[in-house]
């Protein structure tokens, strides 16, 4: 699904009016007919035997479409016997277009409506909205760029005060469709029903707690503009990952099935190495070979049954050296992928190798942890490699590679994602709460899988191992990184809800691998 900024969407709308014919007012009525049966399916959800007829609802409208499509929203639920009442927070002579036509609909079909006017009106309304099974928001919709203030601030200020579940319309009033950052004050909603296609300020990290869950409505955009190749941003869907997960033939053998090179490793670290080559074996690599320095070799040996070792030159604190760069590169001509970072350590000679492999191979890598940092000051390196890379930074790694700090990262995760993709030619995750995955064409992959019990030691090493076992499977380095994040948030999904988010370990989602891939295995 395609996901788009706050022009886009005008656009869209824009289009739909204009060359499909499709008029404005039809669009509000869908709209508010999409939001209705949302609203409808929420009630049934919290109170599963409760009809519609005699539940007390407030519809807070603002003076412009969004509350239009609170007006038509109001209509339908009275013709289902919700006892709505709409509180417009505006003069009725600033009403304009379609939302003034319904609002003289509502009017004329009965519904209660409350002019709202000032703080003295508003205030005097409070102990009428705590006593709704919901409240809707459809104050301020997504062409809001200002600061909030005023009438429409202190509404919200109240709504998010009162312990009432707020459903919001189309995005909770006060936050920016794009950037995802409150202007001023901003509605808190237990369900937000967005029309067409998601905003870009929705999938921003900290929006979850205003959005809440994300309700999607098709009000009947044609389906040639809300999945239109211009549109470079995407919400990752079960469906567009079955057909990337690798099918062995039944004449398959170890040798067919991808070969992976794990460079990793140092002392304290050995459980990186371990997660990353076990977990590329997890997703269907044939055969996994792990580059450890020669002092850990035996460690490893004993730790890992399926996984090949070899051991290599070190230097005196046990960490990799250029020494073993020949036998590497040498090694790497039989192997269809490379993992390079996880637990390999900061020594400078080993941070030298690093460089030198990045420059020379000619097989695909995917860059992590110590071998990030190692690129901090040469990130040139990426533009001059051989062969494609992934490289997964969580946002502390992002900052240090760019210069900048992580709040600066966070708040702008999307665009610095992708000019990173498209100025080092090399595929981004950008690691955290919604990871994001570009490609050097510009394209955005935003993913909806995973959970905070994932925040935990190790978790990046197995999905490390995860891209490169899929890369050496024949998948391509956007491709691989879109399934392996994907497929490596389900695992964490899966094993949550057996374990709980406490106690979840980076092994436990190693583990829950085989159940994320075959729950769509079946579905290709």
């Amino acid at each position: 699904m395609k996901i788009v900024t706050r022009e886009q969407m005008q656009e869209i709308d824009r289009i739909t009016t204009l060359e499909y014919g499709l008029s404005s007012a039809i669009l509000m009525e869908n709209a508010g007919i999409q939001a209705f049966l949302a609203i409808k399916d929420y009630l049934q959800q919290i109170d599963e035997v409760a009809p519609l007829a005699g539940v007390k609802i407030a519809v807070l409208c603002g003076g412009g479409n969004n509350g239009g499509d609170g007006f038509v929203i109001a209509r339908h639920l009275f013709n289902h016997g919700v006892r709505v009442t709409i509180y417009l927070l505006t003069t009725e002579e600033k009403i304009r277009g379609d939302a003034l036509i319904n609002l003289e609909a509502a009017r004329q079909f009965g519904v209660p409506i409350q002019i709202v006017t000032n703080s003295d009106e508003l205030n005097a309304i409070i102990p009428q909205l705590q006593h709704n099974k919901v409240i809707i928001d459809a104050i301020l919709g997504t062409g809001l760029i200002g600061q909030v203030k005023g009438l429409y601030g202190s509404a919200i200020k109240i709504i998010n005060e009162i312990f009432v579940p707020v459903i919001a319309i189309d995005i909770p009033s006060g936050l920016d469709a794009n950037t995802g950052m409150p202007l001023g004050e901003a509605v808190h909603a237990a369900i937000t029903v967005t029309f067409g296609l998601p905003k870009v300020g929705m999938m921003i990290p900290h929006e979850i707690e205003y959005v809440g869950k994300l309700v999607v409505a098709n009000i009947s955009f044609p389906p040639q503009l809300i999945d239109h190749e211009r549109l470079k941003i995407n919400l990752m869907s079960h469906e567009e990952i079955v057909p990337l997960i690798p099918k062995h033939p039944v004449t398959a053998h170890k040798g067919s099935c991808g070969k992976v090179f794990v460079l990793a490793g140092s002392v304290g670290m050995t459980g990186a190495a371990a997660l990353c080559s076990e977990a590329a074996l997890r997703v269907g690599a044939g055969l996994v070979t792990l580059g450890i320095p020669e002092s850990l070799n035996h460690i490893m040996e004993v730790k890992l049954t399926e996984v090949m070792t070899i051991p290599l030159p070190q230097t005196p604190d046990a960490g990799f050296s250029q020494q073993g760069y020949e036998r590497i590169i040498n090694f790497c001509e039989s192997m269809n992928a490379v993992a390079i970072g996880p637990g390999i350590g900061r020594n400078t000679d080993t941070e030298e190798l690093i460089k030198k492999l990045i420059l020379e191979l000619k097989i695909p890598m995917v860059i992590d942890a110590d071998a990030i940092f190692a690129l901090a000051l040469q990130l040139d390196i990426l533009r001059h490699k051989n062969a494609p890379a992934v490289i997964t930074p969580h946002p502390g790694e992002m900052a240090h590679l760019l210069g900048i700090t992580i709040n600066e990262v966070q708040n702008n995760r999307i665009a610095i994602a992708q000019k990173f993709a498209e100025e080092y030619d090399t595929t981004v995750v950008l690691k955290g709460v919604r990871t994001i995955i570009a490609d050097p064409d510009g394209n955005i992959w935003i993913n909806p899988t995973g959970n905070q019990g994932m925040a935990t030691a190790g978790c990046g090493d197995v999905l490390t191992g995860m891209i490169s076992g899929l890369i050496a499977q024949g998948l391509s380095a956007p491709d691989a990184a879109r399934l392996g994040v994907f497929l490596h948030g389900l695992a964490g999904d899966i094993k949550a809800k057996e374990k709980g988010y406490l106690p979840l370990i980076a092994s436990d989602v190693s583990s829950g691998i085989p159940e994320a891939i075959n729950s769509h295995a079946g579905k290709a």
